[in-house]
């Protein structure tokens, strides 16, 4: 685990749950209080991520064999590294002017987790990974049937949403 004061709250579940969503609605809060918040998505989806910015220069450095390449304009920086892993990204942000660092995918990633489900048995099948703070739930028709050692809140409610961002801030709740 990363040895940083930097506060790093993860957001995981399958595909559709809702993740996207949030973390959305989390990065609006954050704007709202000043909170400078870094994202950083896994692509779970197999395969290289599709570049954004196809046939630029960077992507020509890259392909030439840059192991790094960047771009600023106008004060807005892109940046490309070969090989980077989940640590060495959170590495790099303990050097950029961060408040929290919010991570959408990575499973076992071993930080603070909030999951997003579309069903329980979404929910009992991610019910193991580590860390879990909290789950919040997409389908307003689910019925829970177990018991989780953590809290469990709708999508269509404020308190998940408000209870992720406490988290991220640093805080903790009963």
């Amino acid at each position: 685990m990363l040895d940083t004061k930097l506060n790093i709250l993860q957001v995981v579940g399958y595909q559709n749950s809702g993740k996207t969503t949030l973390i959305e609605k989390i990065c609006q809060l954050a704007d709202q209080e000043g909170l400078k918040l870094g994202c950083f998505k896994h692509h779970g989806h197999g395969g290289k991520p599709d570049r954004q910015f196809k046939e630029k220069d960077t992507d020509r450095y890259v392909r030439a064999g840059a192991f790094a390449a960047g771009v600023e304009g106008e004060g807005e920086f892109h940046f490309s590294m070969k090989h980077m892993t989940l640590e060495q990204l959170l590495n790099m942000c303990k050097h950029l002017p961060l408040d929290a660092v919010l991570i959408e995918g990575y499973k076992q990633a071993p930080y603070r987790k909030i999951v997003c489900v579309k069903n329980e048995q979404e929910l009992i099948d991610l019910s193991t990974l580590s860390h879990i703070q909290a789950a919040i739930y997409v389908d307003q028709e689910i019925q829970l049937t177990e018991n989780y050692p953590f809290p469990v809140f709708s999508a269509f409610d404020q308190c998940g949403m408000t209870f992720a961002f406490h988290l991220l801030k640093g805080g903790r709740l009963a």
